[in-house]
């Protein structure tokens, strides 16, 4: 009986070594490591046992406590993306409207490349911020990938409307001047709006495949540091 009693307690912290959240779980191994020196037979063991399945299902409560569609949980997913985009709105206003520029992008494609790879790092970001202890990886690619679609909707659909209500002014733009002029189009409506209309489904879905890798990046990172930071002993 004591042997199938020792079987179970191993089994239960195995399953609780499983269950735990990242930042519990050095301390459920803990105890799972001090298991055969617990005094008192199978039924102690199994005891201590359901201690380490009870420590870890406390830590899973919590995390269950706000699901991931909860508003608390998708305004953290979101956050990042909401405010980059709000702060990209903005910068894509002003350089197109209020003082639109009659430079050529070529001249500065330094800068745009500066930009992208801040995207990129931002993405990253989000996952190592806004992922969840419950499953850093996983919420860490959800984020970065809420953050790429949302920041890369909201900033087309600001295009498409700018080049809609203000083509005048959007059409004294070189580029947009020179390539109007190459495309064998004859109305300026239309040539603006057939590179944005299926850019609203091709790019998100890039750029949302890239903020997904990076934000799981970015929370296997956070991972990694919350395992550092936990103390092994129970």
């Amino acid at each position: 009986m004591s042997g199938v009693l020792d079987h179970a307690a191993s089994a239960v912290l195995g399953w609780s070594v499983r269950l735990a959240a990242p930042s519990r779980r050095d301390w459920v191994e803990a105890l799972r490591g001090e298991l055969a020196a617990v005094e008192g037979g199978g039924a102690a063991r199994l005891l201590w046992a359901l201690g380490g399945l009870s420590l870890a299902f406390s830590t899973r409560r919590r995390s269950l406590q706000r699901p991931w569609y909860s508003w608390p949980a998708l305004l953290r997913t979101s956050a990042f993306g909401l405010a980059l985009a709000a702060v990209l709105v903005v910068g894509v206003i002003w350089s197109n409207v209020i003082v639109p520029s009659h430079e050529s992008d070529d001249e500065y494609t330094m800068w745009y490349l500066v930009f992208y790879v801040g995207l990129l790092g931002y993405f990253f970001v989000s996952g190592l911020v806004a992922s969840r202890p419950d499953n850093r990886v996983v919420t860490g690619a959800w984020a970065g990938a809420a953050t790429a679609v949302l920041v890369a909707l909201i900033v087309l659909v600001t295009f498409v409307v700018i080049d809609n209500l203000f083509l005048d002014v959007v059409m004294t733009q070189p580029d947009k001047l020179n390539g109007f002029r190459h495309s064998g189009l004859t109305s300026e409506r239309d040539y603006v709006n057939q590179g944005l209309l299926p850019g609203l489904v091709g790019v998100p879905l890039v750029l949302g495949a890239f903020g997904a890798g990076l934000g799981a990046l970015g929370g296997a990172v956070r991972e990694r540091l919350d395992r550092r930071r936990s103390p092994v002993t129970a």
